[in-house]
């Protein structure tokens, strides 16, 4: 296949790059070989070396092993980023598992239908939100419930403050159940040395992590091993002035999100930086303290996170140093050119946008970052990536350079497919004459005669909600439709043709039912998180559908332009 954008890679960048055979347990243990002395985290006051963090792996691992937990088996992971999420993720793959990533936003319902799905049989959770995981572990495989406090691993001084004045505001401080199913943290990390797994395969699944896909129904992408490594080896490439065993990572999004699990832990991981974990980056004082101490090189983020920092107070008049940043690829939304100038005017770092989504683990494009990039565009496939256009109706016949068509990927990053949805993975991963998978995106790009990429449309119908989370509408109406009261429902973001949305349902009652708009929304927050409910509800007599019945979207987007 041509490869019209190879040309525009910096140089130093190859247009291909060699996969390590290996699985991330594996890529882990060369690190802790090579640099074993070198900072792997940074959380609050305290740090960990790779090999004092390895220590820690290999106790969780033999833990979970204690708990039956084996090769193949699925571990549901609930926390924001804190040194045991780390922990848990390496030694699940150590013992040979698979990680199942849970939002720490999610509801019980939610948090259920993951677990349930992914058939998993451990959960590891940080302890606010062990109430979510009591309310729904009844209707999940989970056998056995693992819970950490925050405060693990802080320092004597910082933990003793914690406890005293925020520990149980914060609902830090929970009550346990006396049974068999239930473990405090410090239970798994009684063992030593976990029995070493064998056999294992790259190709053997990692992670499976939950996504709207291309229809918004929620199912998750398996994501290999290979997958991951191959991810964190193209990001490497691509950007080859970072320097082994020297980078700071700032790893501010979420590590349940792919983008941070490859951007922030797998890249730091395979090439030793530290990472500076971010539990809040709501907390923009907190956030803004911990670049100025520790000097973060590589700050991948979220456009909205970059802009509160640009336009911060404290940033602008210099009581923070943000100087340090160098390198920044923002994801899961667009990059609107005002923070991008914002941004890179107080920092001085290249800012570049870049372009991925679960199923491909998730980085397929990005602008380089020497300089050359154009801002308002996702930039170029990554080495060893392929990429084309199809049109946007049997998306099956190629569309020439300046057309636009449904976006198309290739490569090693690519899934091996859905879990347990056949019919799904057939209709996302087609594969051509010669036998290669592309993933049809759903998205609607143009691609210019350069190779550079620019998309024009996103995902049929999906939302991009606050933070950067994405959010699916068939999700929020199939809570609606749960209501008794409700009939029909379609839900949309507002403003339309906005890069920052808020949700909005239209609701038809049954006939003969009234019911107030608070009470729906009261519905839905039980059952959603938090960016997933609806902001404001308008009652309509009815809907426009389609013929087969589907309510048109696009319809009730056009009526609020």
């Amino acid at each position: 296949m041509v490869r019209p954008w190879n040309a525009l890679y910096p140089a130093g960048v190859p247009g291909e790059v060699e996969i390590p055979d290996l699985r991330l347990d594996e890529v882990f243990r060369r690190t802790v070989a090579e640099h074993g002395d070198r900072r792997a985290l940074v959380f609050f006051d305290r740090e960990f070396t790779y090999g004092e963090l390895d220590v820690l792996i290999d106790r969780a691992a033999a833990g979970l092993q204690a708990l039956g937990f084996g090769a193949g088996d699925r571990a549901s992971v609930f926390m924001p980023n804190c040194p045991q999420l780390v922990i848990a993720y390496e030694a699940i793959w150590r013992c040979g598992g698979v990680v199942v990533p849970s939002n720490p936003l999610y509801t019980a319902a939610e948090f259920g239908h993951q677990a349930a799905d992914a058939g998993s049989k451990i959960a590891v959770v940080l302890s606010p939100l062990y109430p979510q995981v009591a309310a729904a572990i009844a209707e999940t495989p989970i056998e056995h419930v693992v819970v950490t406090n925050i405060k693990e691993y802080f320092k004597g001084p910082t933990k003793a403050l914690f406890t005293l004045l925020r520990e149980r505001r914060g609902g830090h401080r929970i009550e346990l159940p006396d049974d068999d199913r239930t473990h405090e943290w410090a239970d798994l990390m009684e063992y030593d040395v976990p029995t070493p797994h064998e056999g294992g395969d790259p190709q053997d699944p990692a992670v499976l992590m939950y996504t709207g896909g291309t229809t918004g129904i929620p199912k998750a992408a398996q994501l290999t091993h290979r997958n991951l490594v191959a991810n964190a080896t193209q990001l490497s490439a691509f950007v080859p002035d970072l320097v082994a065993g020297e980078e700071v990572v700032l790893t501010a999004v979420p590590l349940t999100h792919a983008y941070a699990i490859s951007v922030g832990l797998n890249l730091s991981v395979a090439n030793a930086f530290t990472q500076l974990l971010i539990p809040d980056p709501r907390d923009l004082n907190g956030l803004l303290a911990v670049i100025d101490r520790h000097r973060p090189t590589v700050f991948p983020a979220v456009p909205t996170l970059y802009g509160a920092i640009a336009r911060h107070r404290h940033v602008r008049s210099g009581r923070y140093d943000v100087s340090s940043i160098s390198y920044c690829i923002s994801g899961a939304a667009p990059l609107p050119p005002d923070i991008h100038s914002e941004f890179t005017e107080v920092t001085g770092a290249q800012l570049v946008e870049g372009y991925g989504l679960s199923e491909a683990s998730p980085v397929t494009h990005c602008n380089p970052l020497d300089g050359s990039g154009v801002v308002g565009t996702i930039g170029i496939p990554l080495p060893g990536t392929d990429a084309r256009l199809v049109d946007e109706e049997t998306e099956s016949l190629p569309v020439a350079p300046g057309e636009r068509g449904i976006l198309c990927v290739a490569g090693p990053q690519v899934m091996s497919g859905y879990w347990n949805q056949p019919e799904e993975t057939a209709a996302t991963l087609r594969s051509d004459d010669a036998g290669v998978a592309w993933l049809h995106t759903g998205d609607v790009a143009v691609m210019d005669e350069d190779g550079r990429f620019r998309i024009v449309d996103r995902k049929k119908d999906m939302i991009l909600g606050p933070g950067g989370f994405n959010v699916y509408p068939r999700e929020v109406e199939d809570v609606l439709h749960a209501h008794p009261a409700v009939a029909a429902a379609g839900v949309i973001g507002m403003p339309p043709d906005s890069d920052k949305q808020r949700v909005k349902a239209f609701v038809v009652l049954r006939e003969g039912v009234d019911v107030d708009e608070t009470e729906l929304i009261d519905h839905c927050r039980q059952r959603l998180a938090r960016y997933k409910v609806p902001r404001e509800i308008e009652y309509r007599d009815e809907l426009p559908m389609t013929f087969v019945g589907k309510v048109l979207r696009r319809r009730l987007a056009d009526d609020e332009r």
